[in-house]
């Protein structure tokens, strides 16, 4: 096929796989290049351009379909108000600050996110780090090493965050995992907070609270693309609720999308733990008598009697 137009056509190397992709994007043919040098096929080509966007009413599925747009999930956005122009900037680390780590354990895909808060109590994400089919330690170690390489000399210290108890429903080997995840970070000098009583939509909240624009003009949330590029995907239309099979959409997120599910919950676990120090509101729902009428462990579940055990 000719190459109508520049970029219409590309050739990928050999992949993992041993095949070599193709991707021919609809301005390879010149009648539907919209930017064609000759005027009369340019304006032909938008008018054609339009038609497809009127069969395509959602922009999701038109940049997935017409595209070729890989950020693009089946599904509708969790986070629309999320933006390149407003949330995705450059950001310099700034000496003297704390550095925050979001974890979010899993043998998969587990992440960690780093931020810092500015004057002008804005989060912003500088790096994620994510890993594949590794331990805890041996990431753990990595995060370690890459944070020691990227911020030699920060003073300022770390703090730490994981998943707040209650985020979701969990079984007892389930927690006691979560729990070894925690115990191997403390043997590395890691202490992860985490507040009992949330939920995943409470922590998704504070998000969308966080990428509103303020009245300075400027949002809460701030994403590093070099160092943030699967979080900036996953705002983008990789992380999303999917579609039921009678056309609706379910209520939850699509959480098995790896690796976009785990920044997103490293990304809850950071701002939960950082709502107060971003004048965050909690949610009224999600709140919980100051003193539990049950003694709760880290993740949620009720501490057994000795009885019972």
């Amino acid at each position: 096929m000719s190459q109508g137009a520049p970029g219409g056509l590309a050739i990928s190397p050999e992949n993992a796989l041993g095949f070599i992709p193709i991707w021919c994007h609809y301005s390879t043919d010149p009648d539907k290049w919209p930017e064609n040098p000759d005027p009369a096929k340019a304006e032909a080509a938008q008018k054609w351009l339009e038609l497809q966007r009127k069969a395509y009413p959602d922009p999701n599925d038109f940049a997935r379909e017409f595209e070729i747009s890989w950020w693009v999930g089946k599904g509708t956005r969790v986070f629309p108000q999320f933006t390149e122009q407003t949330h995705v900037a450059p950001l310099q680390y700034r000496r003297g600050r704390v550095l925050y780590r979001g974890w979010d354990f899993g043998f998969h895909a587990p992440v960690d996110l780093i931020a810092q808060i500015d004057s002008k109590d804005r989060l912003l994400v500088l790096r994620e780090v994510i890993g594949s089919q590794t331990t805890t330690s041996d990431f753990a170690q990595r995060v370690i090493k890459e944070c020691a390489q990227a911020w030699p000399q920060n003073s300022a210290g770390y703090e730490d965050f994981c998943d707040p108890a209650g985020q979701q429903i969990k079984s007892v080997e389930s927690e006691k995992s979560e729990r070894r995840d925690v115990e191997i970070l403390n043997g590395l000098s890691i202490f992860p907070k985490y507040e009992w009583g949330w939920s995943r939509k409470d922590g998704r909240s504070l998000i969308h609270q966080l990428l509103q624009v303020r009245t300075d003009g400027s949002p809460g949330l701030l994403v590093d693309p070099a160092g943030c590029p699967i979080l900036v995907q996953a705002f983008l239309g990789r992380y999303v609720y999917p579609e039921t099979k009678d056309g609706k959409v379910h209520e939850d997120p699509d959480d098995k999308t790896h690796p976009y599910a785990d920044v997103m919950a490293a990304l809850r676990y950071l701002v939960t733990g950082l709502h107060q120090k971003l004048n965050l509101r909690r949610p009224v729902q999600s709140r919980v008598p100051a003193t539990p009428p049950t003694p709760y462990t880290g993740y949620g579940l009720p501490v057994r009697s000795t009885r019972e055990r």
